[in-house]
């Protein structure tokens, strides 16, 4: 009997730590020491699984700092597992926080309170190292490409009046000047000093006369935007009047000028050796000339040039005919009407040559 109850008691104690042994919780982590950004599973068994499943507590720090990945195996509940095969898992990715962290995962058998542990420690990742560089902003290039002002100034020193009254903002301007300006001078600035003006090359030439002279201002900002300011500056026609209006001649007091005539003969006393003119040309802009009007002589021709403000050229002659004077040698012309001193002294002059004729028979 009593080697019965020692075989029974031995088979009970046997059997009571079989039964602790089997049911022995275990746990695992595939990596102990990973860097931030990875993963790790957990993994979990239990030896014995029951038709009743067994029932766990899980619990872990620094759960901030892990994301669950996929579906975990066995997991029920909130930090709870229950298995329902011999094995399950749970994968963690690690978060980064910039600092190194550990994080410990316990579970605990609730049947029998057994604990198992496991740490997995977490390195930050290592911070590129930084390298100081200075960058140099550019302003943005301007656009302005407007004009602050313009002035016209004639070849006369006045400024000429043009329209619309000048505006940044308006582009096209007319001018008139009178036939006598023969040229313009543009003066104009710019709003910004980085853009560029080209003022088109005829504005150096001389006015056509009677036409419409296109003066171009080209401004191009610092960015390349362009704008062009149009002058249209229209000079007056020239005369083309080569006429005379007036023309007197003082040694002829009977001369006429007359409308389209052009040549004339004058009539002058033999003395006359230089004509003096008055004249005035039809248009005050015409230029007069005289050629030829020095040590007159009968056939001298005297050309007064009358050229218009356009060039057209007319020419007045004046055809010299002078008086004939005939005398008789040794004739001496005694008015009618003598004076007694003259008659005196031929009287002495007849005496004489008589006494010397005498005298001149005598010897």
């Amino acid at each position: 009997m009593k080697k019965f109850l020692n075989l029974f008691l031995f088979i009970s104690v046997f059997c009571f730590f079989g039964v602790i042994r089997v049911k022995a919780i275990n746990m695992t982590v595939t990596s102990n020491s990973i860097t931030a950004g990875n993963t790790f599973t957990i993994n979990f068994s239990d030896a014995t699984i029951s038709s009743k499943d067994s029932l766990y507590e899980f619990s872990y720090n620094n759960m901030g700092n892990l994301e669950k990945v996929g579906n975990p195996v066995g997991f029920s509940g909130f930090d709870k597992l229950s298995f329902t095969a011999t094995s399950g898992s749970i994968t963690f990715k690690a978060k980064d926080i910039k600092s190194d962290y550990t994080v410990t995962f316990s579970i605990k058998d609730l049947n029998n309170g057994e604990t198992k542990t496991e740490s997995v420690n977490v390195k930050t990742k290592q911070a590129p190292a930084t390298t100081s560089t200075t960058t140099t902003t550019q302003a943005p290039k301007s656009n302005n490409a407007n004009l602050k002002t313009l002035e016209i100034i004639g070849s006369d020193d006045n400024n000429v009046d043009f329209s619309p009254s000048f505006s940044s903002n308006v582009y096209e301007y007319s001018a008139t000047v009178d036939a006598t300006i023969k040229m313009v001078t543009i003066n104009a600035t710019m709003e910004d000093s980085k853009a560029n003006m080209v003022i088109s090359d005829n504005a150096m030439d001389e006015l056509k006369a009677g036409e419409n002279n296109k003066i171009t201002i080209t401004i191009t900002a610092e960015d390349g935007t362009k704008k062009a300011y149009v002058i249209n500056i229209k000079r007056e026609a020239l005369t083309s009047d080569a006429t005379l209006k007036f023309l007197s001649i003082k040694e002829v007091e009977d001369f006429v000028l007359e409308e389209d005539k052009f040549n004339y003969n004058v009539k002058i006393k033999n003395s006359v050796t230089k004509l003096t003119l008055d004249y005035e040309a039809s248009s005050s802009d015409a230029i007069v000339s005289i050629n030829g009007n020095g040590d007159l002589k009968n056939g001298s021709k005297v050309k007064i040039l009358v050229t218009a403000e356009d060039g057209t050229k007319k020419e007045y002659i004046l055809n010299i005919i002078k008086d004939k004077e005939t005398t008789k040698k040794g004739t001496i012309n005694v008015p009618a009407e003598k004076n007694p001193l003259i008659i005196m002294a031929f009287s002495m002059i007849a005496f004489g040559l008589v006494g010397a004729i005498i005298y001149v028979v005598k010897k």
